[in-house]
């Protein structure tokens, strides 16, 4: 069966990068999950807790794409900030791809993500955002596992991209 990587983080990290890499030299289709949920919030506002349920339909959008991906037999990187409900994504992509699902939050030091946000020439996610979402994923990190934090803080997208592979 192929594998499903999905790549999280805080806006900045560096997922799009890894994502489009990973495609591009390692066989991977790269699905864009904050694209996919573009139809739920055109927009944003992904994170208010009125949303919630439309995140879940927003969840289960990448999830089918994925899916679909998988079962024409592709790996399959997923790029998604997720935006709250955290556990619940991961915990859905799980009972679907069972041990062919591989986690990685990208996490490189709060000031590295403002400077990565500063310096885009699409869009920013702004220091506040970044805060929030930063501690969020801490506060995760017992529940999805130490292992599977990068802090890409000092690599470049290829050392990244090597520790994800290894």
């Amino acid at each position: 069966m192929p594998k499903v990587l999905i790549l999280t983080g805080p806006g900045g990290a560096g997922k799009t990068t890894i994502g489009k890499i990973l495609e591009a030299k390692h066989g991977y289709v790269y699905l864009d999950g904050d694209r996919e949920d573009t139809k739920y919030f055109p927009n944003g506002d992904q994170w208010l807790p009125e949303n919630a349920d439309l995140l879940r339909k927003a969840h289960m959008r990448i999830l089918m794409k994925a899916k679909k991906l998988v079962d024409k037999g592709k790996n399959v990187v997923v790029d998604y900030i997720i935006f709250g409900r955290y556990l619940e994504f991961f915990t859905l992509f799980k009972e679907q791809f069972g041990n062919h699902l591989q986690m990685k939050v990208l996490m490189p030091s709060q000031e590295e993500l403002i400077r990565r946000d500063r310096e885009r020439e699409c869009w920013t996610t702004g220091e506040e955002r970044i805060a929030t979402v930063y501690e969020e994923f801490m506060s995760l990190r017992g529940a999805i596992g130490a292992q599977n934090f990068i802090d890409s803080s000092m690599q470049t997208p290829e050392e990244t991209v090597a520790a994800i592979l290894s």
